[in-house]
């Protein structure tokens, strides 16, 4: 009786333990992933059939972002599902769905390229909302400032427990290419 109650004992602290460390390495992943630069390099569009109105086709849009590592350690970068939001002046403007659907470690010291799936909302007419977006974005470019993005949802870290979900609510700057 006694022997099970500590050998349940040291099996729940090994899974604290093990637990506690996975979160921690995760922590300073993220800690490292903030010191990380992230430029716009490219942004493919995709055209699909929408089922609903068939003259305004669908849009996916896959932006190419380079990460630069300034960290001594390699930086992970997990599968994510985000809602991303453009920062202006005049506020919030919600631009859609964000998706890294296969993970990238980017060496020390390195830069890497990440394609990226932006869905973008696409409720009533997005042509406009698109244009607005891109004007945005062009006028920032052009006067060589960032732009702002705030970026919420769920990171899926791989750990010995499975894929974890880690809550994100965080704000990005990324520079413009001219």
């Amino acid at each position: 009786m006694v022997r099970n109650l500590i050998s349940t004992f040291a099996i729940c602290l090994l899974v604290i333990i093990g637990f506690s460390n996975c979160i921690s390495d995760t922590k300073k992943n993220l800690e490292s992933l903030k010191a990380c630069h992230f430029d716009l390099v490219d942004v493919r569009v995709e055209l699909k059939p929408n089922p609903s109105f068939p003259l305004i086709p669908l849009l996916d849009l896959y932006p190419k972002l380079s990460v630069s590592n300034p960290n001594s350690t390699k930086v992970n970068i997990y599968q994510f599902d985000l809602e991303i939001e453009l920062l202006t002046a005049q506020g919030k403007e919600y631009i859609g769905k964000l998706q890294n659907l296969s993970p990238v470690e980017v060496e020390p010291n390195q830069e890497s390229i990440v394609e990226l799936k932006l869905v973008p909302e696409q409720k009533g007419s997005i042509l406009p909302k698109l244009l607005v977006l891109a004007e945005k974005l062009s006028t920032a470019a052009r006067k060589g400032e960032e732009a702002e993005f705030e970026i919420y949802g769920t990171v899926h870290v791989d750990s010995m427990f499975g894929k974890l979900p880690i809550p994100v609510r965080e704000i990005s700057r990324i520079k413009l290419k001219k």
